[in-house]
């Protein structure tokens, strides 16, 4: 049996590594700019990952796209699939806290009259360690855009501006300006380390793929790496061994065990002809493989999963940006307000005037809000694919929760399509069931219908004799018969009963009574009702699906479903409510287009699996409660981090106003407010 599915003989996407950006509203920017090109069909930029997804038409120019990247202040490269090794959370925090000893050695150096060590160590500070803030604002001001960056630099600069004036308290407002600087440099460490400890399992799955491969030349071995290998070549794989890549065997037998890819631990036989997948462990025999000619990898084609999952951009985080482009100029105004109404309404003096409309700048700056997806959407797409799933848009994911709805496929999706023998009823006849079951496996190993490779299957359990036959004829949708020995023999499905053979051997006749296992039990159907009204639609017979409800207790199921009844079953419910569509088959393709959150497994078929929001890659459809867990957690999180975000710049922002906070402090409470949502973010998403 060869169950699984080639994964990665779907589409790719370009990914590009970004630099430059230091904020959401950067990768908001990115993003705007790389969708108004004509050939881009969609592209997603992910702030914490500093990557960009882009799906786009063959015609794209890649090297323009990155020039106009360059163009707008930030630099892209096609990103590399080597594993780049995690930085040393020493070396992240060096220069925050270097930062921080020089902003506090600039009081010390003005209370000891060495004013000249105090601005060195400021401008070291402000222009030196915070000249990314500085560069990006400015490369912003050119396009007449503005960021968080524009906040900050903008605080900083105007307090190294107003140090310099005869009559401003020059300690006060350097070390502020340097302190500003200093905060944000030791949230953005935070962040780093946060982003970091989230990447452990998507760099668990590149680590644990070989790479190398035997690669068999004219007799030769010859060990090359992985990643050189192309379309065509031949590899040798040894009992034990991991398969390095998606192949067909060209040579030899042996068994594999899938279940890094399946979840199911059931060695699968594997024979010449048969795909191989990257992954799966070649179990007790010596194969040759030859390269498919893409020379992909289902590896690959979960890594990009994962990363499309990560990257994509949540209708929540589209929201936030489209305010954080308002926000920030209105933060300018309002700083702007603030200083012509106490200069020159209330009489403040300039400094004190200054002062106000500098601490307004600095703490109303959003930063967390550019936070509170992103790292959210990381952990949950690692978790996920951890406990066996994976999706491709964090909005689907999200959608799931808030639907009640969910039609069910049949076939492969509720049950395995693998038929197991119930009963041999050999009535009074002088048959055994050995001899019946021998007889009508000898025939079925000629056909290739499920019912066929079941009684196959249970011969061989049996360890039964297979006899050589003749004039074999398959009666489509009906039965087989031929001779063995000269003895007459048919294999029928008994009229009116669909899951019962009538087997005819000369004259005598017994029945073999078979039943279709389920991938589910009433059990997971009983808690799973708890949340969604469940219905099935399926190809099969009416009577097949009615007795599959009647023991699984599910009320609405309909039998003999063509793809189009399907579809059009899914659209009438869509009058009143959302659906969600679990399927596994070409036919279940429209469907699962249609739903608002489809769901398909591993051993689904390519169409399938490409059309559908989420893919199970391990296990089947008991995981559809971890799915809506891992959808009401990361919900959850989302909205904590928005009020921490929100309820800050509420409360913060007036007492700027009033005067009540310096610039210092305001840059501190600032900094608090990101790492407080880049900690809730970091927490683990369980429930």
């Amino acid at each position: 049996m060869n169950r699984a599915t080639l994964l990665s003989e779907i589409k790719e996407t370009l990914t590009l590594d970004l630099e430059g950006m230091t904020c959401a509203a950067c990768a908001a920017r990115i993003e705007r700019v790389i969708s108004k090109n004509e050939y881009i069909e969609s592209v997603s930029v992910n702030f914490p990952l500093k990557k960009a997804v882009v799906r786009y038409k063959t015609e794209l120019n890649i090297d323009e796209l990155i020039k106009k990247i360059g163009s707008i202040g930030y630099s892209a490269n096609i990103s590399s699939s080597e594993v780049e090794s995690a930085q040393n959370y020493k070396n992240i925090f060096l220069v925050p806290f270097l930062s921080l000893g020089f902003s506090a050695g600039i009081s010390q150096g003005f209370n000891t009259n060495n004013s000249l060590r105090a601005y060195v160590l400021g401008f070291i500070v402000i222009f030196v360690f915070g000249r990314r803030f500085h560069i990006s604002a400015a490369k912003k001001i050119v396009h007449f855009e503005f960021n968080m960056d524009t906040l900050i630099s903008l605080g900083s600069l105007s307090s190294v501006a107003v140090s310099l004036l005869p009559s401003a308290n020059s300690d006060m407002f350097l070390d502020a300006g340097a302190y500003i600087i200093s905060f944000v440099l030791f949230g953005k460490a935070v962040e780093e380390v946060s982003i970091q400890s989230s990447i452990d399992v998507s760099e668990a799955i590149k680590n644990s793929r070989p790479q190398n491969a035997k690669l068999l030349n004219n007799g030769n071995i010859e060990v090359k790496m992985v990643s050189d290998l192309s379309g065509g070549d031949l590899i040798g794989v040894s009992p034990g061994e991991i398969i390095p890549i998606d192949g067909v065997i060209t040579s030899g037998s042996s068994s594999t065990n899938e279940d890094f890819l399946t979840g199911e631990s059931i060695p699968v036989n594997k024979k010449t002809g048969d795909n191989v997948l990257a992954g799966s462990i070649n179990l007790d025999g010596y194969i040759e493989v030859e390269v498919k000619d893409d020379a992909a990898s289902t590896y690959d084609f979960i890594e990009k999963l994962i990363l499309e999952a990560q990257s994509t951009t949540p209708a929540i985080q589209k929201n936030l940006d489209k305010v954080t482009q308002f926000f920030v100029p209105g933060i300018l105004t309002l700083s702007l307000s603030s200083f012509v109404y106490r200069y020159f309404l209330l009489g403040n003096d300039l400094i004190r005037s200054l002062e106000v409309a500098i601490s307004v700048l600095v703490i109303a700056c959003p930063c967390a809000l550019g936070l509170a997806t992103p790292i959210v959407l990381y952990k949950a797409s690692t978790l996920g694919y951890r406990d066996g799933f994976i999706f491709k848009n964090f909005d689907k994911l999200q959608n799931l929760k808030q639907l009640n709805k969910i039609i069910f496929d049949k076939t492969g999706t509720l049950t395995s399509g693998i038929f197991s023998i119930k009963k041999i009823d050999v009535g009074n006849s002088k048959l055994t069931e050995d001899i019946v079951l021998s007889y009508a496996a000898s025939l079925e190993v000629k056909s290739n219908h499920p019912v066929a490779k079941s009684l196959l299957l249970e011969a061989e359990k049996r360890n039964l004799e297979l006899f050589s036959s003749k004039n074999v004829k398959e009666v489509t949708g009906s039965g087989i018969h031929g001779s063995i020995h000269d003895t007459v023999i048919s294999v029928f499905r008994k009229k009116d009963f669909e899951n019962v053979l009538e087997i005819t051997i000369d004259d005598e006749k017994a029945y073999i009574h078979l039943q279709e296992d389920m991938t589910v039990d009433k059990n997971l159907i009983n808690k799973t009702k708890k949340y969604y009204d469940i219905s099935i639609l399926s190809g099969d017979s009416s009577e097949k699906v009615s007795l599959l409800a009647d023991e699984l207790g599910i009320e609405n199921a309909f039998g003999d479903q063509t793809p189009e009844d399907k579809l059009e079953f899914v659209k009438n419910v869509q009058k009143t409510e959302g659906v969600i569509f679990i399927g596994d088959g070409v036919n279940d393709s429209p469907s699962l287009q249609q739903a608002n959150v489809s769901i398909t497994t591993s051993i689904s078929s390519q169409i399938a699996q490409a059309s559908s929001d989420i893919v199970i890659h391990e296990g089947g459809i008991e995981k559809i409660l971890k799915i809506r867990n891992l959808a009401l957690v990361s919900s959850k999180r989302v909205w904590q981090n928005l009020f921490l975000a929100f309820i800050y710049n509420t409360l913060m922002i007036p007492v700027a106003i009033s005067g009540n906070i310096s610039p210092k402090l305001g840059a501190l409470a600032m900094a608090v407010s990101s790492i407080s949502v880049v900690l809730n973010s970091s927490r683990k998403l369980v429930k």
